[in-house]
């Protein structure tokens, strides 16, 4: 017992030293361990660093050294922070004794041991957890279990790899092209060798995991331009036809022997026939090479493809040393400002220029920028940045492209010996992969900002992180990615103060006596030793499978569980899809440097009440058929990607189409005034996008010559009328050479298209920069995207005028600025109010200013911080503009010291530019060139963003700052519904609050923080959720046609049928399932309409897709009635047939008869024309049919068959259409989705035989007619309209609602059709614009509908369906597309006809509904009588 005593004794001393009477030290190095390894696999001994604090434990003392010598880090009243550092060899073992000496004798003593050890490997064993696998997301990858290597040791070293530790023993392996395409053999296995020292290289093996490939290249195109553009065409492209039977075959393309690689992406095509694409990027002014390698069906690569580019770069004068000029009049402010002059040429590239050197990151700008006079021929700059007056260092710099230029110490110098300093800091995972990490600094003179870098990624955070208290003594709290950033490889942290002082921390150890347990590690995900997903997961479904996603994005959900679920009940797992139409999305990138760009993830929920975890997600339309990829994010290398699990884990889809690249540019026309007939240049553009189509786009041009700037907005109804539709149409970019109002004429230069974007109607975005955005010289996220001109060379970009265009002299005078004003000169940089206004007057008494050139106001802080504003014209002369401008400034921006002005971008028709910097603007209005920051109020509420919310509502955060200061949260909803209520306690930081059940809506809504005393409210936010809609529905069953019609009653006694309408050709068969082709669209969720909505209760209920009506209400608004009437008169010449209906006039007369005047409906139904469409959708043939052969199969069913010629083909095509009159409700089954027939209704059942189609894309198009009339009477004071849309009622249909008065009539068209005896989708599409249809009146209204259905072989069948309404509200002046006489109030009711026109796919039936009304002498009475017959159907 005494011997363990004496032991533990020894032990405490020697790892805890002793505390005598007045000193205590305590060893504070983190994650203190004796045992220590080498940093690098090439390293032979170990870093022995350790962290040592002195404490006062009785009187104070001044305490300044350690034995042996130790860096002191920091001092406090609490005692002082030693820094020991040390190295020993591996195998070594050593104590050191650490001891201080008081001014009275009195020692403190501590003793730390430590040992160097490396790895040794013949005691590790190995996992495999993942096998070697492939994923678009992360190319070939695999993770393994190290056992015996601790997480302490050096990340062992492979050739051709990339190792990343996940924490716990684990690796995950990034293998390099180098080693897929060179080194790895063609066998089932992959070997490295992980080197730990030069002494310990573990050999492990890795099973590959994939099948064998079959790549077949079909054609290979390149296209090569070999002037490097910084962001722009880079270089030269390269696609190829891949006939690959699997989904992911591999190919890449290797450029010089460092290496390079760059991965080929699919861009379009179908399943096995898809185009692949690739830019040849230039690395520089060389003769480039690049091979093409291909996967062999043994795995291994060969080259199948060799080329090279002579690269060149346009040539620029460098950039002469500036002239400094200094202003340090204020004492709030200095400036200086740096002139550079004779830039010759400029050619739009973007320039970097910082202030002050060090870490500062700088700014990327390009023109207008710092230009203040010239063309871009030659120029001059000017860029004005501002200083504090004081700083304790000198030897600043200002530079610019690398050129440097000393800065005078014009400011002054003061003598200073403390450094800002951090007291704490706390992170707190607030939601998904974001940290709040929450930091309290201070400082004598204030805290300028904290910056450092991660992974080279430089991060800096400032005063807009500043939420309480003041930069002298504060509280920053910012919002921190633990997974996209992390915290490895972090730099040094700094944090510098407004004199230039700089502290520096080690982010892995401890900066405060007070706080000694916490470092500056910036937050990173971290996973418990328990957590095993790929051993664990389970139970992986998908709400939907083997989805159809041709020309449809479907909404799914992913559900799944894990073994050990306490393990990962709180675990944030971020879910995304990785097929490369998702990674373009993301700008996601991986080549080149091999490193992954951020992602953005969707965070499961775990479900308690099943057990199970759930994410919603959308799946794309048009993407590469077969499995669609997805991942699960559980830290920044731990990663669960789908092609490493098993097939009953995947998600199946299928797609007819492949369209990832978005619309192209197929054509390019160069016009010159000759070819408008006036003076202008420009483009015709012809755009193609021929599965998605073009949904909308701008093109901006530049003046190569004056920086002018056109911007123009593309979208089909900008088209050049006639070219086409958004699949593929002309659009004319025309520049005016000569817009300006004093007759200056114009200029010799060139124009450039700088930038285009367009985006189809899924949202694939293609776009062309000639400089990247946001500055960028290389910008990687846009390496492996291909751009809308990839099929030409950099020439078709410029249209030249020369001087057969436009001969007007240079105007070698700038604008000048006559006025310049500033709504304020201090701003409150924490408070809601934060916008200033700048009005300002230019003058060029030469030429004028250029119409359409908006100058930009830049504001700047001493840090280089920038935003600017593009400023309006006010009014404007042949000589002056007045310019106007208001813009919010940030929160936080430039406190306290202020920031300055200066506007750029001035241009004039004789092709010369202007700006102002801050001394400039100075020297004109000594008033308006500085605005003071110095308030920054930090308790007032301001919402700045929010974090998504669904339609599903839930939890809701929201971003910003003064959030402790409010009580109440208020939440508006689109019905008015007001929610208020406390804000708890928990989840709620000054710069983030929590916001829980937010009530499930489509629609958007608004947020307000309020405090009740002292009273204060934040701004308004509006949120809008992101919409989800689980409508998605599995290929449909459907019935085998029958010759004639069967209709079955339902056995309960109710008047309604139950009717099964098949195709009429087709002999009787058994009733058997029939697939669906693609999955048929399900109309979006609609607002529901009416007042009161949807008719009130008794007439329709309001759900997600809009109103659904009870009948006999039908409608959007469930506000028309059917009309019940008499079974109709059957016309044997024709399909048309006459409805009675019995009325009577208010004057009491009647009918020869003595019975009440009749109003006849005549129903005409016309097949007016069968089109052949191609694959564009232009009509190539019309038919007309007018001959029908008769035959009645009962009083309600009558039949209509022709025969077609068409031209130039033997081949007839049979057309047969069925009738059918409904006098009570019925359910008929069609396409095997069940339809309710109202009474009166007319259904067409048009079947047609093969058609000889001109070409395999081509389509045929039914085209229906209806028209909706009233007889003439004294009926002036009534109104007609038009609507066509979406039904709401479910059956997913298009209507067609024409109305006169208080009469409709009311098509159906069904978005399906048995086509080759599958269900397949048809789209009806109006054609009002195209065909001659009668001019609409207030008595009248026709439209034509055209049903568009795709090529087929041997039949097809439709089925629309007419009824005839009553509506409870007459046309008004307010309704939608209403037609009405001059001062027509409500319309009266009227006595209305009806004629319906069809127009049919291959047929031409003609059934018309006229309304007839015999007058007689007493027609008051008549008018009287109908009102009330008409009221009583309602």
């Amino acid at each position: 017992m005494n011997k363990f005593v004496y032991f533990l004794f020894f032990f405490i001393f020697l790892n805890f030293g002793f505390v005598y009477s007045k000193f205590e030290i305590i060893n504070v190095t983190p994650t203190n361990k004796i045992i220590s390894y080498p940093l690098r696999y090439t390293n032979t001994n170990c870093p022995i660093n350790k962290y040592i604090l002195v404490k006062n434990v009785t009187q104070q003392e001044s305490i300044s050294f350690i034995n042996p010598a130790s860096f002191l880090l920091t001092s406090s009243s609490d005692g002082v922070l030693f820094y020991h550092y040390n190295s020993l060899d591996i195998g070594k073992e050593e104590s050191i004794n650490f001891t201080i000496n008081g001014i009275d004798t009195e020692t403190g003593y501590l003793t730390v041991q430590y040992i160097c050890k490396e790895v040794n490997v013949s005691l590790v064993t190995i996992d495999i957890i993942q096998q070697v696998t492939w994923s678009d997301h992360l190319k070939y990858s695999s993770i393994i279990r190290l056992n015996g290597v601790p997480d302490e040791s050096p990340v062992p070293y492979a050739d051709s790899v990339t190792i990343n530790a996940l924490g716990n023993s684990l690796f995950q392996i990034l293998f390099k092209e180098v080693y897929y395409t060179k080194i790895s053999p063609n066998l089932p296995q992959w070997d490295i060798d992980l080197q730990f020292t030069s002494n310990q290289v573990l050999k492990v093996t890795i099973p590959l995991n994939q099948s064998n490939p079959i790549n077949n290249v079909a054609g290979i195109e390149v296209f090569k331009q070999n002037i490097i553009q910084y962001g722009g065409l880079f270089g030269g492209r390269l696609l190829l036809k891949s006939n690959s039977s699997i989904q992911r075959p591999i190919y890449t393309v290797l450029t010089l022997v460092d290496p390079f690689y760059y991965t080929m992406t699919p861009i379009s095509g179908v399943a096995e026939n898809i185009t692949y694409y690739v830019n040849l990027n230039p690395l520089g002014a060389i003769n480039q090479s690049f091979s093409l390698y291909s996967q062999k069906e043994d795995r291994s690569f060969e080259v199948i493809y060799e080329t090279a580019i002579e690269f060149i770069s346009s040539q620029i004068t460098p950039y002469s040393t500036a002239i400094m000029n200094y202003d340090n009049s204020s004492n709030s402010i200095i400036f200086y400002t740096g002139v550079i002059d004779n830039i010759s040429p400029y050619d739009f590239r973007p320039f970097l220029c910082k202030s002050k050197g060090g870490f500062d990151y700088g700014i990327r700008h390009s023109f207008p920028y710092g230009f203040i006079s010239g063309n871009n021929i030659n120029s001059k700059m000017a860029i004005s940045i501002p200083m504090s007056p004081f700083s304790a260092k000198s030897g600043f710099k200002f530079s610019y492209n690398s050129i440097e230029n000393p800065i005078e110490v014009f400011y002054t110098l003061v003598n200073s010996k403390t450094n800002p300093f951090i007291l704490s800091v706390e992170k707190i995972n607030i939601y998904g992969f974001k940290f709040l990490v929450i930091m309290n600094a201070g400082d004598n003179f204030g805290v300028k900002f904290i910056d450092t870098s991660i992974n080279g990624v430089y991060f800096r955070i400032g005063s807009e992180s500043l939420v309480y208290g003041d930069n002298k003594d504060g509280i920053w709290e910012f919002l921190h990615d633990g997974v996209n950033a992390g915290g490895d490889n972090l730099n040094v942290v700094s944090i510098e103060n407004y004199y230039d002082m700089n502290q520096p921390y080690d982010p892995v150890n401890p900066f405060s006596t007070i706080n000694p347990d916490q470092i500056l590690v910036f937050p990173e995900i971290k996973l418990s030793d328990k957590v095993n997903f790929y051993s664990d997961i389970k139970d992986i479904s998908f709400k939907f499978n083997n989805v159809h996603v041709t020309n449809q994005s479907v909404d799914n959900i992913m559900y799944f569980t894990f073994n050990n679920i306490e393990n990962y009940k709180d675990l944030s797992i971020g879910f995304t899809l990785n097929d490369p139409k998702s990674l373009k999305d993301m700008n996601y990138q991986r080549d080149i440097i091999n490193t992954v760009n951020s992602v953005e993830y969707t965070f499961a929920k775990w479900d308690q009440s099943n057990g199970r975890f759930g994410v919603m997600f959308k799946m794309p339309a048009n993407v590469v058929p077969g499995v669609l990829d997805w991942s699960l994010t559980f830290s920044k290398y731990n990663i669960l990607i789908n092609t490493a699990l098993p097939d009953q884990y995947q998600l199946k889809i299928i797609s007819e189409n492949i369209d990832i690249i978005g619309p192209v540019v197929t054509r390019v026309i160069k016009k010159t005034p000759s070819d408008f007939g006036t003076l202008n240049a420009g483009w015709l553009l012809t755009i193609e996008d021929d599965i998605n189509g073009l949904m909308d786009g701008y093109v901006i041009i530049r003046g190569i010559l004056d920086s002018s700037l056109y911007n123009f907005t593309i979208s089909p109804s900008t088209a050049v009328s006639g070219s086409g539709d958004k699949w593929k149409a002309d659009y004319l970019i025309s520049i005016p050479l000569d817009g300006s109002s004093n007759n200056y004429g114009c200029i010799t230069q060139d124009y450039r298209i700088s930038t285009i974007e367009l985006v189809d109607s899924f949202g694939n975005i293609n776009r062309y920069f000639q400089n990247p955005p946001n500055g960028e010289i290389y910008s990687h996220s846009l390496i492996q995207q291909a751009n809308p001109f990839y099929l030409f060379d950099d020439s078709v970009l410029v249209v030249s005028v020369d001087n057969s265009m436009c001969n007007s002299a240079l105007d070698i005078t700038g604008p000048t600025l006559s006025s310049f004003q500033i709504s304020k000169t201090t701003i409150d940089v924490g408070s809601q109010d934060r916008s200033i206004t700048f009005n300002f007057t230019a003058q060029d008494l030469e030429s004028g200013l250029k119409d359409g050139q908006y100058p930009i106001i830049y504001i700047t802080t001493q840090n280089l911080d920038m935003a600017q504003c593009i400023s309006t014209i006010v009014s404007k002369t042949n000589t002056d503009s007045n310019f106007t401008c208001t813009m919010n400034v940030p929160i936080g921006f430039a406190y306290p010291l202020g920031f300055t002005i200066s506007v750029y971008g001035f241009i004039n028709n004789g092709g010369y530019y202007s700006g102002f910097s801050t001394d400039s603007i100075k020297a004109l209005s000594p008033n308006a060139w500085f605005v003071s920051t110095d308030q920054y109020s930090m308790d007032i509420p301001v919402i700045t963003s929010s974090t998504e919310i669904t339609n599903q509502g839930g939890d809701l955060w929201l971003n910003g700052r003064g959030f402790n200061s409010v009580d109440t949260i208020k939440i508006t909803y689109f019905s008015s519904n007001i929610i208020t209520k406390p804000i708890g306690t928990s989840n709620k930081y000054n710069s983030a609050l929590l916001i829980s059940d937010i009530i499930a809506t489509n629609d958007p809504f608004t947020i307000e923080l309020i405090n009740i005393s002292p009273s204060k409210q934040s701004n308004v936010i509006t949120i809008t959720p992101v919409l989800y809609f689980f409508n998605y529905t599995d290929p449909i069953p459907t019935t085998l046609p029958t010759s004639t019609p069967t209709i079955t009653p339902t056995t309960t006694p109710t008047t309604t049928s139950t009717v099964t309408i098949a195709p009429s050709e087709t002999p009787p068969q058994t009733v058997t399932s029939i697939p669906t082709k693609s999955p048929i669209p399900t109309n979006p969720p609609q607002k529901c309409h009416g007042n009161p909505e949807c008719g009130g209760l008794n007439q329709g209920a309001c759900t997600s897709k809009g109103c659904i009506c009870f009948s006999p209400w039908s409608g959007i608004d469930c506000s028309s009635k059917s009309v019940e009437v008499i079974p109709p008169i059957i016309n044997g010449t024709g399909p048309s047939v006459e409805i009675p209906i019995t009325g009577g006039g208010d004057d009491g007369s009647s009918t020869s008869g003595g019975l009440p005047p009749q109003i006849i409906y005549k129903t005409l139904v016309s097949v007016v024309s069968l089109r052949e469409l191609d694959f564009k959708g232009k009509p190539i043939k019309t038919i007309p049919l007018n001959s029908w052969k008769y035959s009645e199969i009962n009083q309600t069913i009558s039949r209509y068959d022709t025969v077609l010629t068409v031209e130039g083909k033997e081949e007839t095509v049979n057309v047969t259409t069925i009738l059918r009159w409904f006098d009570k409700s019925s359910i008929v089954t069609f396409a095997g989705q069940q339809l309710k027939m109202n009474p009166s209704t007319i259904k067409f059942n048009i079947d047609i035989t093969n058609y000889p189609f001109s070409a395999a894309l081509n389509q045929l198009q039914l085209v229906m007619s209806a028209t909706l009339l009233s007889l003439p009477g004294n009926n002036d004071d009534i109104c007609s309209s038009k609507s066509f849309g979406d039904t709401t009622n479910g059956d997913d249909s298009n209507f067609i609602k024409l109305q006169v008065d208080d009469h409709s009539v009311y098509g159906r068209f069904l978005k399906r059709a048995i086509v080759d005896n599958l269900i397949v989708s048809v789209e009806n599409v109006l054609l009002d614009d195209s065909l001659n249809t009668i001019e609409s009146n207030t008595h009248t209204q026709q439209s034509f509908i055209g049903i568009n259905i795709p090529h087929y072989n041997n039949f097809v069948s439709i089925d629309p369906d007419f009824s005839l309404l009553i509506d409870q509200n007459p046309v008004s002046k307010s309704s939608e597309n209403s037609i009405c006489p001059k001062g027509s109030g409500l319309s009266k009711g009227q006595i209305a006809g009806i004629v319906i026109g069809s127009t049919g796919f291959a047929a031409v039936i003609v059934v018309s509904i006229v309304y007839s009304i015999h007058k007689t002498k007493a027609k008051k009475k008549m008018i009287s009588n109908i009102a009330k017959k008409m009221e009583t159907m309602k």
